[in-house]
């Protein structure tokens, strides 16, 4: 009789590893080369692998990983659908893994982002040398800060502050024409709420910064541009700035508003740890435009934005953070808040009713 193989304990409390993974992909050679990237930290443990999205799912309920990186292009169940179903069922931190920045590659990966996978990354290769150890380093560092998020699926924030207008009591927002946005971690879900829900005639121009790996700029517009009722595009240099727009920031630039009202792609160091940099363009939103800006940061790690929406503020312009409860990482916007930048703390369904009243608020004033 056979006897079966004695299980490999677990590591005891005191020495487990701090970040439980789950590999999921198709390919055993990914698998494995996946795994011996991560365990070269010492922090990391491979506690699983799978080779396509219903084991995924399976072993997700089972092992409980403090994160999955996960693969799209898969056999019985892709990693779209895996995403969906865990984020269902046992909400996890998930990193997608791929290696297609083709239009179809990058529409699957943005479907999985608006599923609740909290950000991509290129898929690694088996490259010599320094590179390897790159993007080994890119790629540990990126699930030891991704492992850490708190991922619950919320229909809408539990708490909220009502939008009001304080045209009254107040002038910020009286006369604002352009809207500048600071998103990173979760962005794609958050964006496919708000700017669907602008009207085709809005008034007032919108920039939005968004981090995100480079090469997936372009196809995210692609994928929001059909939803909206509004043109969307990637910014050009020396584009003017015209109402009923929104211009992402491109790959690897900042976007810098000139007092002239027209936009410029700079290659200046990174800000934050970002190019673009949410403070680049809020910053020079405000110099430009002064009380005619309006800020906003939504869900994204670190800080970036949130010296930007100061200066909004300080110019008498309007600032919006998203609330906590609506957030899928509540960084920016806390940066934003603990500095006295934000003037409203709002849930998405608020935050986006509140966009939608200053343009009516701009209508009407056109109209006087």
């Amino acid at each position: 009789m056979d006897r079966k193989p004695t299980p490999v304990p677990d590591p005891s409390p005191l020495a487990r590893p701090t970040f439980r993974v789950l590999i999921v992909d198709d390919s055993a050679v990914v698998r494995e080369v996946l795994t011996h990237m991560l365990e070269s930290d010492p922090d990391i443990h491979v506690v699983g692998t799978a080779g396509d999205g219903a084991e995924a799912v399976t072993l997700t309920a089972k092992l409980r990983p403090d994160l999955i990186t996960m693969d799209l292009q898969m056999p019985r169940m892709d990693g779209m659908e895996a995403t969906a179903r865990i984020m269902a069922y046992r909400p996890t931190p998930i990193l997608i893994l791929t290696s297609y920045v083709d239009r179809e590659g990058t529409y699957s990966t943005l479907d999985a982002l608006a599923a609740g996978a909290l950000d991509v990354l290129e898929k690694p290769t088996i490259v010599p040398g320094a590179q390897w150890q790159a993007m080994t380093g890119t790629l540990v560092d990126k699930v030891k800060l991704l492992a850490r998020v708190r991922v619950i699926t919320h229909v809408q924030g539990k708490t909220r502050q009502r939008w009001r207008d304080r045209s009254a009591s107040t002038n910020a927002g009286q006369n604002v024409e352009v809207i500048g946005i600071g998103v990173s971690t979760g962005g794609p879900r958050v964006l496919q709420q708000i700017l669907p829900a602008l009207p085709g005639d809005f008034s007032l121009s919108v920039l939005v910064v968004q981090h995100i790996t480079e090469g997936f700029m372009p196809g995210l517009v692609q994928w929001l541009r059909p939803l909206c009722q509004i043109t969307v595009k990637v910014a050009e240099e020396g584009e003017a700035i015209v109402p009923g727009r929104v211009f992402f920031a491109p790959d690897s630039s900042h976007l810098v508003v000139a007092s002239d009202g027209t936009l410029h792609l700079s290659g200046a160091d990174p800000v934050n740890g970002h190019r673009p940099s949410a403070d680049v363009t809020l910053k020079s939103l405000a110099a430009a435009y002064g009380d005619r800006a309006a800020g906003v940061l939504l869900t994204g790690m670190g800080s970036d934005g949130a010296a930007g929406l100061g200066a909004i503020r300080a110019a008498g312009g309007l600032t919006v953070a998203q609330n906590e409860e609506s957030c899928v990482v509540f960084g920016m916007p806390r940066a934003a808040i603990e500095l006295g930048a934000a003037q409203h703390v709002l849930s998405l369904p608020d935050l986006t009713e509140s966009l939608i009243a200053l343009h009516r608020r701009r209508l009407r004033a056109r109209a006087e």
